[in-house]
């Protein structure tokens, strides 16, 4: 393998895996190039430029008038860019902007694989099934993939950050971590509820709460407020670029269920309670929550059940006993994937 595109954008459920690709394919020596759009480019910065393509858009928003605008402009930039490019294979990462780069490499017979991130194959991912070489999967049953496609199908995992485990004391020191993660565009609801549930967990138990709460930017300082108004100390923000390292340092993750944070949970082996996006396509957070809800490993709380007392009374039960992290860390370890780049290169290099 001497070539290797790499292609999505939008969120970091699809740029986030992109780059641990990229970045052990290089450690590889195998050229790698990122095809993103103005979305995804952020996620994309420590990447040279010479190594990355970043569509021009019509428009930068999501909604669906926009996608039919850009489609267009997109596949005519990538059939030029990979009329010439002698590519081996050209992996799509999900989500729209994938479906016109990949469409113009199958007109241009490059081979394509597709990476499915969710627990149910995404719309755009299916759109482009019957010409992909190898559907890429990261939990060992993906629904909506039709039973003549099941031989395309290599179970790889979802490349995550690398970090070095570290054993967390604090609970014997009688200290709790908490970590809230509200996705990549932050949540409302969360903003809302879950310092109130934490506030009231405070005063149920005889420990010390410190939390790391993500947010959205118009309500980091609400949220701040409330905390030190009732005497929690915490770190809030709209982003935090060491959000591994802050959930490997935690006791509980209280998340939306994307697949990349979700992964990123399997991964350090922590506990967890899901509170699913409920307007994703096909309730996707739902079941990928529900992929450790089976096992016994997260609580999933849905939208519309949510409130503080709900959410206060599951942190506890989570956190009362100290084998909890021990229970849930022992079954993690069993689905747990440490290799899923590398498990990719090997599905690439084998194929014919």
């Amino acid at each position: 393998m001497k070539k290797i595109y790499l292609v999505g954008g939008g969120t970091g459920g699809h740029c986030l895996p992109m780059l641990v690709t990229y970045d052990f394919l290089r450690k590889k020596k195998i050229k790698c190039k990122i095809i993103t759009d103005k979305r995804g480019s952020s996620f994309f910065t420590s990447i040279p430029l010479k190594d990355k393509k970043i569509l021009f858009s019509l428009s930068n928003s999501n909604n669906r008038i926009s996608q039919i605008l850009n489609i267009p402009i997109f596949f005519i930039q990538s059939f030029i860019m990979i009329l010439n490019s002698k590519v081996d294979f050209i992996i799509g990462f999900g989500g729209y902007m994938t479906l016109a780069p990949l469409k113009a490499s199958t007109l241009l017979n490059y081979k394509t694989a597709i990476h499915e991130a969710n627990a149910i194959l995404g719309r755009a991912n299916r759109s482009l099934i019957s010409r992909a070489s190898i559907i890429f999967t990261t939990f060992d049953e993906t629904k909506k993939i039709e039973k003549k496609y099941e031989n395309k199908v290599a179970i790889v995992g979802m490349p995550v950050r690398d970090i070095k485990l570290k054993k967390n004391n604090l609970l014997k020191l009688g200290v709790i971590k908490i970590c809230v993660i509200g996705g990549s565009q932050g949540s409302k609801l969360l903003s809302e509820i879950v310092p109130k549930a934490v506030v009231h967990l405070q005063t149920k138990i005889n420990k010390k709460i410190i939390v790391s709460h993500q947010g959205r930017k118009e309500d980091i300082k609400r949220i701040k407020n409330f905390y030190n108004s009732n005497y929690l100390k915490s770190d809030v923000s709209s982003y935090f670029n060491d959000i591994q390292s802050r959930i490997n340092d935690s006791d509980l993750i209280i998340s939306r269920s994307g697949s990349s944070t979700m992964n990123e949970i399997i991964y350090l082996k922590k506990p967890s309670i899901f509170i699913p996006f409920p307007y994703a396509v096909d309730d996707h957070q739902y079941y990928n929550a529900k992929t450790l809800s089976d096992i016994k490993c997260t609580k999933i709380i849905r939208n519309n059940k949510l409130n503080f007392i709900k959410l206060s009374l599951e942190a506890l039960k989570l956190i009362k006993f100290e084998n909890t992290t021990s229970y849930v860390s022992s079954k993690l370890s069993r689905i747990r994937t440490s290799n899923s780049a590398e498990n990719i290169l090997l599905r690439l290099n084998e194929y014919k």
